[in-house]
C-alpha cells in the first residue's frame, strides 16, 4: 500500500524543467506498482514509490536511497555501464523541485532520490519486440547465453535453506492472492493450488538441498521477464534486478530462469520459450534440476496472478481493470496447470547430417507435454558436454572414437531415463544410424513405460549439402559436402520409424509431424 504520498513530487518530475531541460522537451512517465520512471530522451530516472508491501518497503526517503544504492551495485554486476548513479531530488526556497545537478540553489533541501540509467528505446525492450514478432531463434539463443553467463558468475549462497525459501514464497504468494478472494479468485482454487505446491515442495525436498550443496543457489536477478530484457549496443542486457528482498534474489538458478519461461508462455510464445529453454539447458547441462522445474514455474505464475490482481485494483478504468483481473485469473489457472504433469513420452528423431532432424526436433518439442515442452537431448550437445568444450567449438574427426560415440549414446539413453522418470517428455536427436541404437532407444521407452514415436528424417544429398553449408551457431561438427558424401556409405539397415521427407514445403512437413505426434498419450 502507499505510505508516503509522492504525488506532488511525481507531478514536478513530469516537467522537463525539473531536469534542467527546455520546456519543449517531452518527459515520458512509465509507472509500475513499485516505481515511476521518467524518460528524458537520453536518460531514465527511476523513482522508488513510497509503498510498503510484504515483499518491499520503500516507505521513507532513507529506505529509497538505500534501495537505489543497492540496485546500482547490482546493475553494475549484471550490466556494467548501464547505470550512471544515484541523483538527489531537491526542493529550493521557492518550493520548486529539481534534480540536484539542475538546481541553481546549491543549498536546496534533499527530499528524495532517483536511480539514473541509460534510456532504452521502447522498441528495443523485449516485451515490445516479442509483440511485434521481432525476436527469433538467434535472439533466444543470445538470451539463454546471457542468462547462463549471469548465473555462472553469480555469487554462490550457502547460508539460505532453499526449502524454506520456496515454502516462504508459496505461503506469501498465496496469502497475497487471497486478498482478492472472492473479487477475482475463488478461495477453493487458491487452497488447492497451495496444497499442490506444498506437495511438490515436499516431493523435491532432497533435490533442492542437493542443489544447494552443488552451488545452484546463487545471487540472481530475481525478476527475469520480457519487460526487463533489452537490446543495448547489439547485445542482450537484463534490466531492473531486484534489490529490495533477498528471498527473491538468493535463489535457485532455475527458479530465476523460470520467470522468463512463464512470461513467454503468458505471451503465447511457446515456440520461442522452448528454444530459450533448450539452449539454456544445453549450456548448463542442468538436467538434474528438471524435476523441480514445474514447481518453480507454478510459483512464478502465482506471482503474476497477484501482481495482475494488484494492478487491477489500482486501475480506475473499469474495462482495463477487468482485463487485468482476467489476466490474474488466467495466471492462477496456469500456475496449477504447471503441476498437473501429463504422462511423459519419448520421441526419437534420426537421420543423416543435414536431413533436418534437429529442426524437426526443435519445432516439435514446444507442443509435447506441458510448457515449455519437451527437453531436446541432442547427441552433438552431449558430446560437447562430455568433453567440456563450447557448443560451437569444432572437434577434430579423430576425436570421434568408437569409445566416445558409445559413451555419448549411453549418456543419451541414461538422461532420457532420468528425465522420463521425473515426468519430463524428451525428444532424442541423434543420427540413430545403427539398428542397435534404434532398438536401444525404443527399449528405453518400454523400460520407462512411456509411449514412443520414432521419426526417420531424410532429404536428397544436394539439399543436405546446402543446409550444412548455411548452418549458423550449430553444435554439429559435420561442416563439408565431403563429410556428407562419406555418410552415404553408412548401412542404415531396415528402418521401421515413420519416414519424414523434409525436401518439400516446410509447413506441410511440420503439420505431418505434429499429426503423427498427436497420437501419443
Amino acid at each position: 500500500m502507499l505510505i508516503d504520498d509522492q504525488s506532488a513530487l511525481i507531478a514536478a518530475l513530469s516537467s522537463p524543467e525539473a531536469f534542467g531541460l527546455k520546456s519543449s522537451q517531452k518527459i515520458t512517465v512509465k509507472e509500475t506498482n513499485i516505481s515511476d520512471v521518467f524518460l528524458t530522451g537520453e536518460k531514465a530516472y527511476k523513482l522508488k514509490r513510497g509503498v510498503k508491501y510484504p515483499y518491499v518497503d520503500y516507505s521513507t526517503p532513507e529506505k529509497r536511497l538505500a534501495a537505489c544504492q543497492k540496485e546500482l551495485d547490482i546493475c553494475n554486476r549484471f550490466a556494467p555501464g548501464l547505470c550512471f548513479g544515484v541523483e538527489e531530488v531537491v526542493i529550493d526556497k521557492k518550493s520548486r523541485i529539481f534534480i540536484r545537478s539542475a538546481c541553481p540553489d546549491k543549498n536546496a533541501e534533499v527530499i528524495d532520490y532517483l536511480l539514473v540509467a541509460h534510456e532504452f528505446e521502447e522498441n528495443l525492450l523485449f516485451d515490445n519486440m516479442v509483440d511485434r514478432g521481432e525476436l527469433d531463434r538467434f535472439e533466444m539463443m543470445d538470451t539463454a547465453e546471457k542468462i547462463f553467463e549471469l548465473h555462472q558468475n553469480a555469487e554462490i549462497i550457502t547460508t539460505r535453506n532453499p526449502v524454506d525459501i520456496i515454502r516462504g514464497r508459496i505461503y506469501e504468494n498465496n496469502a497475497m492472492i487471497r486478498c482478492f478472494v472472492p473479487d477475482i479468485f475463488d478461495g477453493e482454487d487458491v487452497d488447492a493450488l497451495e496444497k499442490a505446491q506444498l506437495d511438490a515442495l515436499e516431493k523435491n525436498r532432497e533435490l533442492l538441498l542437493k542443489r544447494q550443496a552443488d552451488g545452484k543457489i546463487r545471487w540472481c536477478h530475481g525478476d527475469l521477464t520480457l519487460r526487463n530484457l533489452a537490446m543495448w549496443n547489439g547485445r542482450v542486457v537484463p534490466l531492473n534486478p531486484i534489490e529490495f528482498y533477498d528471498d527473491l534474489t538468493q535463489i535457485d538458478t532455475l527458479y530465476d530462469f523460470a520467470f522468463l519461461l512463464v512470461d513467454m508462455e503468458s505471451k503465447g510464445q511457446r515456440r520461442l520459450a522452448s528454444i530459450l529453454f533448450n539452449h539454456y539447458m544445453a549450456l548448463s547441462a542442468d538436467w538434474e534440476g528438471i524435476p523441480v522445474l514445474p514447481l518453480f514455474l507454478s510459483c512464478r505464475a502465482a506471482v503474476n496472478a497477484y501482481v495482475f490482481a494488484q494492478r487491477s485494483a489500482e486501475i480506475k478504468d473499469k474495462r482495463e481493470a477487468d482485463l487485468m483481473a482476467n489476466r490474474a485469473y488466467e495466471q492462477l489457472v496456469i500456475s496449477k496447470r504447471f503441476l498437473d504433469q501429463p504422462k511423459p513420452v519419448l520421441v526419437a528423431c534420426g537421420g543423416l547430417s543435414g536431413s533436418g532432424k534437429s529442426r524437426i526436433a526443435r519445432e516439435s518439442a514446444p507442443f509435447i507435454g506441458n510448457p515449455p515442452g519437451a527437453v531436446i537431448l541432442r547427441d552433438d550437445v552431449l558430446r560437447k558436454n562430455l568433453l567440456n568444450t563450447g557448443l560451437e567449438e569444432h572437434l577434430d574427426p579423430a576425436e570421434y572414437t568408437p569409445e566416445l560415440e558409445n559413451k555419448v549414446f549411453d549418456l543419451l539413453c541414461d538422461e532420457c531415463r532420468r528425465l522420463l522418470s521425473a515426468g519430463q517428455s524428451v525428444v532424442a536427436d541423434a543420427l540413430f544410424h545403427e539398428e542397435r541404437q534404434r532398438r536401444a532407444i525404443e527399449e528405453t521407452a518400454r523400460e520407462m513405460n512411456v509411449d514412443f514415436q520414432g521419426l526417420w528424417v531424410d532429404a536428397p544429398l544436394e539439399i543436405r549439402i546446402e543446409r550444412v553449408a548455411s548452418r549458423k551457431r550449430n553444435p554439429s561438427d559435420v561442416k563439408t559436402a565431403e563429410e556428407l558424401r562419406r555418410q552415404l556409405d553408412i548401412n542404415v539397415g531396415p528402418v521401421t520409424w515413420d519416414k519424414i521427407d523434409t525436401s518439400g514445403d516446410r509447413m506441410a512437413t511440420l503439420t505431418r509431424v505434429r499429426t503423427i505426434l498427436s497420437g501419443l498419450d
